[in-house]
């Protein structure tokens, strides 16, 4: 069997800033043995308002980054809020009197806030692992979808709805599939968490023919491609000489610049409605 050459290009490393406070060490040691009796779903399914995520989001940087990370998903002295017991089928209360009384014999201190705070701080806890298409999301949906078919070039590479391209993941259900914040992560970041497939690839055959595009799938024996004019490539691996995976996302991660921040905004209004069945 052929062991073929692979060389990843490798970029630099991205860190994630860490601010000061302290809070929401969610260790349920209060509510452990209820949580582990609960059945998925008694979590509360509200929806949290667009307003009320935000001012929690900046409560939640001032007070609690440090420890569990600016994104919530964790740091050496704290863990992530993205999933748990508490925070995954506990009720808005217990998050909340958890942030109240703290946890004892823990770092996790009480804390004394008004209950509108309270609230806040639990709409941005709870808008870390629920779904885009549950949230209330500023911006303007229509403009979003003007911007992904247009300015953006999203439809480029990803489908919507059968409407759009094929190199990139279909989108058609990604409000339900995804949190608001990986859906941001994923505009302005890519490739921070991406998976192997979707990443670009260029391949040389024994032939000597060379083809660049998004890998969609490899194993010991195969590997499949596609490439920018959307032709899937099929090919065992003694077929091949070379082939060199990019460690880099395929996806443009310069938004920030190419669009404005409403248009930001907009796209990602846009990008948390879709859901399959909606």
């Amino acid at each position: 069997m052929n062991t073929l050459p692979v060389r990843t290009l490798r970029r630099p490393k991205r860190f994630l800033p860490r601010l000061g406070g302290c809070i929401l060490l969610l260790l349920v040691q209060t509510w452990s043995q209820r949580a582990l009796q609960a059945q998925p779903g008694e979590a509360s399914q509200e929806s949290y308002d667009a307003e009320s995520v935000k001012a929690g989001g900046t409560l939640f940087g001032e007070r609690c980054s440090v420890c569990h990370g600016i994104d919530g998903r964790g740091s050496a002295r704290g863990p992530a809020l993205t999933s748990g017991l508490v925070v995954n089928r506990g009720s808005d209360e217990e998050v909340a009197q958890v942030i109240r009384q703290g946890v004892p014999n823990s770092s996790m201190p009480p804390f004394v806030l008004p209950d509108a705070e309270i609230r806040q701080l639990v709409a941005f806890i709870r808008s870390l692992s629920t779904n885009a298409a549950r949230l209330s999301v500023p911006g303007d949906t229509d403009s979003g979808k003007r911007i992904f078919f247009g300015k953006g070039r999203c439809s480029e590479c990803h489908m919507i709805r059968g409407e759009g391209g094929l190199l990139g993941p279909d989108l058609s259900n990604l409000g339900n599939e995804r949190t608001l914040a990986e859906i941001r992560e994923s505009v302005l970041t890519p490739g921070l968490r991406e998976e192997m497939k979707y990443r670009t690839v260029t391949i040389v055959t024994q032939k000597g023919d060379r083809i660049t595009g998004t890998l969609r799938n490899r194993d010991n024996f195969s590997l499949q491609t596609m490439d920018a004019n959307g032709k899937l490539h099929s090919f065992l691996s003694s077929e091949l000489r070379e082939v060199l995976l990019e460690e880099k996302s395929a996806m443009p991660d310069n938004y920030e610049k190419v669009l404005t921040a409403a248009e930001l905004q907009d796209l990602l209004a846009f990008l948390s409605r879709q859901s399959v069945g909606n």
